[in-house]
């Protein structure tokens, strides 16, 4: 064996042997390089991955809050539609009950209205009737004034109540209840005047009573001036109704009777001088026949309303 050739070999072997361990070390570095290179590329994509789940967590989250926001309005937008639902129930219901009441008023209305118009027909009826019956006293004392002119009596006749008035000297003596002969004799002359006049056909229907109402001064108590003027208009609705009383027939006696009272005022209503506070102590001993009308109170008051309106 020769020596040389073998470190020859040994030499070409080492060679051999080191460009080997070279080239797997440069394949260790190129598959550490390319396993770097992978490492790193799914570090970055793991990365990119990550900030792009993190970005859709945050867009999630932010749809999710915008979601919980837009529910929470749906919530807040249903509350209000039913308190706004319940509301319109509410009216409408106070709408129905308005309605109801609205019916009723008009309903109501419509009677008010009926009686109103009812009544209006009542009062121009009465009011057609109070102006006859105004008319026909007006007309009874313009035909007492005719009438008792036309017998000759001296008798003045209220031109508003057709009142008539005789002085107490002509009829009774002072302080007494009897009558004069004098006071006969003009009872005798003006009663039947007067009555056929009042009950003459035309006005029988309408005269509802004929008074007698005795007065006297203001001199004693009023009580027993009280006493004294009844007494006194008793004596002469006595004597229109007695026998003494030639001037009218039993008949006429009969309608008188039915229809004729007596009351006696005492100085309740004095006679007073042209000044108007001395009382006229002869002219306020007196006997004053008035008469009335049927419904004479109505009339009176629609006179007086009709007096202010004319005022007015």
């Amino acid at each position: 064996m020769r020596p040389g050739k073998r470190l020859r070999r040994g030499g070409e072997n080492g060679s051999y042997w080191i460009s080997y361990s070279d080239m797997m070390a440069g394949m260790l570095f190129t598959f550490a390089l390319i396993l770097f290179m992978a490492v790193y590329q799914i570090v970055d994509l793991q990365q990119k991955k990550t900030i792009e789940l993190e970005t859709k967590e945050a867009q999630l989250s932010t749809q999710q809050s915008l979601l919980i926001d837009q529910e929470a309005q749906l919530k807040d937008k249903e509350e209000l539609l039913a308190a706004t639902t319940l509301m319109l129930q509410q009216q409408q219901e106070e709408l129905e009950e308005n309605r109801t009441a609205l019916t009723a008023a008009q309903q109501s209305l419509s009677l008010q209205q009926s009686k109103i118009e009812e009544q209006a027909a009542l009062l121009a009826a009465q009011q057609t009737q109070i102006d006859k019956l105004i008319g026909l006293r007006s007309q009874i004392i313009e035909d007492l004034r005719d009438e008792l002119r036309g017998a000759g009596l001296d008798a003045v006749v209220d031109k508003k109540t057709g009142a008539i008035a005789f002085t107490g000297a002509v009829l009774f003596d002072t302080g007494k209840n009897e009558l004069k002969q004098s006071g006969k004799t003009l009872l005798n002359a003006f009663i039947p005047v007067y009555i056929r006049t009042l009950m003459s056909e035309e006005y029988e229907g309408y005269v509802g009573e004929i008074i007698i109402e005795g007065h006297t001064d203001t001199s004693g108590s009023y009580l027993s001036n009280l006493a004294l003027s009844q007494e006194r208009a008793l004596a002469v609705a006595t004597y229109c109704l007695g026998s003494e009383m030639t001037g009218l027939t039993e008949s006429e006696k009969l309608v008188l009777q039915s229809i004729l009272t007596a009351n006696g005022r005492s100085y309740a209503d004095p006679v007073y001088m042209d000044d108007g506070v001395t009382v006229d102590m002869e002219a306020s001993r007196r006997v004053v026949f008035k008469f009335r009308m049927k419904d004479s109170e109505m009339i009176d008051q629609m006179s007086a309303i009709l007096e202010e309106q004319q005022g007015e």
